[in-house]
Formats: structure tokens, C-alpha cells, sequence
């Protein structure tokens, strides 16, 4: 498979690993490693951009509604399938609140691990997530019924594990099936059994795990993110993947991590770590893309996820504070929606 185009994403998959593991503070630890003081990419003026998507600051910034608003470390937001419920990690746990980001209950708590990655069953019913150990470096593909009232129904199940670092999950339309990333795999697990079947692996010296995954709604189509390692870090690019056999296509020619899918199926939402970096949105029709949020010089938006009715966006939002202040912690990650349309 040849790569062209690609980008950066410093740390790559060991870092993404790294994060699900013992947090996002991780991540702005290899950041501040790899270039002190700043963030990946220029600070890019609000105002610029080819596209039409550079609004002056004021504009888009007043589109953003924090959801949460903590000295915690929140991220992996997505909402349920009727939109009335959020769930995302703190701090290695899952909880679940409202659009108003009000109240906010734990789902889940597990000594010696970190929860993170929730994802909704289309029918909304259960949680599916990923527990990764801080003891051993496993993890789990963990379950979670959330039955109507949206109170958790016992403890979490695994389905499934692995020896290593799992990154990213994603559900198929049915309900049936699950889908995961490892460093170098794709595989397919059914629910309730938990038989697991391998359907992509990456080429020799390519990476999945920081790339992210979403299932298409008609169940043609898988969105990963996936490229080959460097000395600096791995050069990620969004791909789609036939569910029945063949080979990927790639769908993005300046990087792409973290799909999102829209409801309506045609677009996707990614962030894009190369220079102009923020969340992009991609017509899959027209393979058009267009910056919708743009980083700045201190902040970077991850994960983006659509709302059911395709108006809104929720991003994480990692903040940095001045240098002199990263010796006592620095950073945040907080949770937004955002009014992308």
C-alpha cells in the first residue's frame, strides 16, 4: 500500500496507548517532550484559510458549550443513540450525564485499570468500553447493560482480551458484532459469544492504535486511521475499508485521525494534526474536506462525535497553560459541544 501526503501525530500509537492507559496528561507529556512550549503544528489565525472554514475566533469560540468543566482529565465523549445521555471518561472511569452536562453519575470503577473509548450499542441499551490494566499492560473489551431509565444494570463483562494495548471501538448497525484496534489489527468480535476474527491487518511498520474507528451505517464500509512509523512518530491517514473483503482506500491526502460519522452517512468529522490542525469535516461523496474548529497556540480538539440529529459536535478540548505553570500539571481536558452548522 503507498502513502503520500501524510502527517505526524507526535507520539503515535505507543503515546495513544500511553493515554488510554493513565490519561490524557500522558499525551501533553509527549508533546511537551517532543517540542517545548508549543503544540504541535503553527498557531493558526482564525481568519485564515482557503476553504471558508477560517470564522473570526470570537464567532466559532461562541459555538463551543462546555459540558464539563473540571481540573480532571475528561475525554471520549458520545452520545447515546436518542441523545439524551453523554457518556465519557474521568480520569480512567466512565460516567454518563445529560446535553446539560447535568447530573453526572460513575458507570464504572476498577482498581488497578482505566476506562476509556465508551461506545453506545445502536439500540441503546449498553455500553461497550475499553479496560486497560496498569498492572500487566492487557486489556479488555468490556460490556455494560444500560437498560431504559439509563441505570446500569450490574457489573461490566469482558468479552474479550488482549495481551496489549487496545485502542479504539466501534459497534456495526446491528448490534451483533464489535469491532477493536490494536496496534497493528483490526478484529471483529461477536456479542454476546465474544468469538473474535481478525479482518484487516496493517502492513509491516504501520500503526492503528491512535487512529481511530467507525463502522458505516449501512454496514459496507469500516473508517480507520492507519499509516507507517517514523523517527518522529507515526504518519497517520483515514482509510475505508470494505467490510466484505478487499483492499483499503484512503480517503484523506494531508493525515486524518479519530473518525466520526454523521448520521446521515455521507460525512465524517476527523481531526487533522498537520499544520492547520483541528476537526475537519469530509464530504465522503466528494472526498471535499473543510476545517470546522481550528486549534490555537494552547489548545488542541480530539475525538470528534455527532450528534443524532447531525447539528452538533462533542470534542475533547486539551488546554495548556503557560509554561511556568506545566510544573504543576498544566493542562486540562474538558469536554464541548459544539454547534458545527
Amino acid at each position: 500500500m503507498r502513502m503520500s501526503h501524510s502527517v505526524r501525530v507526535p507520539g503515535g500509537g505507543a503515546a495513544h496507548a500511553f493515554l488510554l492507559l493513565v490519561g490524557l496528561s500522558l499525551l501533553v507529556g509527549a508533546i511537551l517532550r517532543s517540542a517545548p512550549g508549543a503544540l504541535p503544528g503553527s498557531s493558526v489565525p482564525a481568519s485564515a484559510g482557503p476553504e471558508g472554514e477560517g470564522r473570526p475566533e470570537a464567532e466559532w469560540a461562541a459555538r463551543l458549550t462546555p459540558l464539563t468543566q473540571t481540573a480532571a482529565m475528561d475525554g471520549f465523549a458520545v452520545w447515546s443513540p436518542d441523545g439524551r445521555e453523554i457518556a465519557f471518561m474521568r480520569d480512567g472511569q466512565i460516567l454518563l450525564t445529560t446535553p446539560q452536562g447535568r447530573p453526572v453519575r460513575v458507570l464504572t470503577t476498577q482498581p488497578g485499570a482505566w476506562d476509556a473509548g465508551p461506545v453506545w450499542r445502536p439500540d441503546g441499551r449498553a455500553l461497550a468500553f475499553v479496560r486497560l490494566s496498569t498492572r500487566d499492560g492487557g486489556a479488555q473489551v468490556m460490556l455494560l447493560p444500560v437498560p431504559p431509565g439509563n441505570a446500569p444494570d450490574g457489573k461490566p463483562v469482558a468479552l474479550t482480551s488482549e495481551p496489549g494495548a487496545i485502542g479504539y471501538l466501534a459497534w456495526d448497525h446491528s448490534g451483533d458484532r464489535l469491532y477493536y484496534t490494536t496496534n497493528d489489527r483490526i478484529v471483529r468480535i461477536a456479542v454476546p459469544s465474544g468469538r473474535k476474527e481478525e479482518i484487516f491487518r496493517a502492513p509491516e511498520g504501520w500503526e492503528l492504535i491512535s487512529g481511530g474507528l467507525a463502522v458505516a451505517q449501512d454496514g459496507r464500509w469500516l473508517l480507520f486511521g492507519g499509516g507507517p512509523r517514523t523517527g518522529t512518530g507515526v504518519e497517520y491517514e483515514l482509510y475505508r475499508l470494505p467490510l466484505e473483503g478487499g483492499e483499503p482506500e484512503r480517503l484523506t491526502s494531508g493525515g486524518g485521525i479519530m473518525p466520526g460519522l454523521h448520521p446521515g452517512g455521507r460525512l465524517v468529522a476527523y481531526r487533522n494534526p498537520r499544520a492547520t490542525t483541528g476537526i475537519y469535516v469530509l464530504d465522503l461523496a466528494t472526498k471535499e474536506a473543510r476545517r470546522v474548529l481550528p486549534d490555537d497556540a494552547r489548545a488542541m480538539f480530539f475525538h470528534p462525535h455527532f450528534s443524532p440529529d447531525g447539528t452538533k459536535l462533542l470534542v475533547s478540548r486539551l488546554r495548556l497553560a503557560p509554561a511556568q505553570q506545566r510544573a504543576r500539571g498544566g493542562f486540562t481536558s474538558n469536554i464541548y459541544v459544539f454547534e458545527w452548522e
